[in-house]
């Protein structure tokens, strides 16, 4: 009799052990669903999509500028007086002229844009630009002179002989050079080049550029644009 009772619990205590242990693992499988999923969920959520920064095309950018054509970046306006005379050492001038000339005009430089080419410009990073800019030069299809305000001041000629047409022009013609001479040592080609770079940073700035570099060469070719990353974002492709 005593037997069987002990049989009896053994069987009762090996089914309520099994109950228990059944409770204690289902309840450990809740608990670990409840907080596996709020932190994946967290994580989820702090992972932030950041859109991938691609960098304005040079070429693009290279094309527009040589549509500018050339810029007239500076001008100065000038009078030179030349004297002209031939034959004035024979028969004590008697065969002789002299001519007084008054010469105005007006010399242009800038930068001809359409001598850029594609390596002439390099985009760094988003907010950064290499740039070459052609030399600054003088417009010579301008004409240097101007021929309306330019006058015969005075002209002599000898007892012996009549005025030469030739004279004047080549007067006009050493005027118009004088001139061009001039400007050149005034320094006409220098403010022209500040001024092209000045007209550049305004142009390039309404593209989106903070940071315009100058070369006076090609610039080299930079090195690859990395795009800064912060912690918890990535990267997301930009939809075609």
């Amino acid at each position: 009799m005593l037997r069987k009772a002990a049989y009896l619990f053994l069987i009762l205590f090996f089914v309520l052990s099994s109950i228990l242990v059944y409770t204690v693992i289902s309840g450990v499988n809740k608990a670990d669903k409840a907080v596996v999923q709020p932190i994946g969920e967290l994580v989820r959520q702090l992972i932030v999509p950041v859109t991938p920064v691609i960098l304005p095309n040079a070429t693009t950018i290279v094309r527009q500028i040589s549509d500018l054509s050339r810029l007239e970046t500076a001008s100065i306006e000038l009078e030179k007086v030349i004297t002209a005379e031939r034959n004035s050492d024979l028969w004590w001038g008697a065969l002789g002229e002299t001519m007084v000339f008054v010469a105005h005009g007006k010399v242009v430089a800038g930068v001809d844009f359409a001598q850029m080419s594609d390596d002439d410009l390099r985009v760094a990073d988003p907010e950064t630009v290499w740039i070459h800019l052609p030399q600054a030069i003088l417009f010579d299809d301008l004409p240097a002179l101007d021929n309306e305000k330019s006058f015969v001041a005075d002209r002599d000629t000898g007892l012996l002989t009549r005025a030469d047409p030739e004279l004047e022009t080549n007067v006009r013609r050493n005027a118009e050079e004088a001139i061009k001479e001039e400007a050149l040592s005034s320094g006409v080609l220098e403010r022209a080049d500040m001024n092209a770079r000045q007209y550049m940073l305004e142009f390039l700035g309404s593209l989106g550029f903070t940071n315009v570099e100058f070369y006076d060469e090609t610039p080299p070719v930079p090195p690859a644009f990395e795009q800064p990353i912060p912690k918890g974002f990535v990267v997301t492709p930009v939809a075609p």
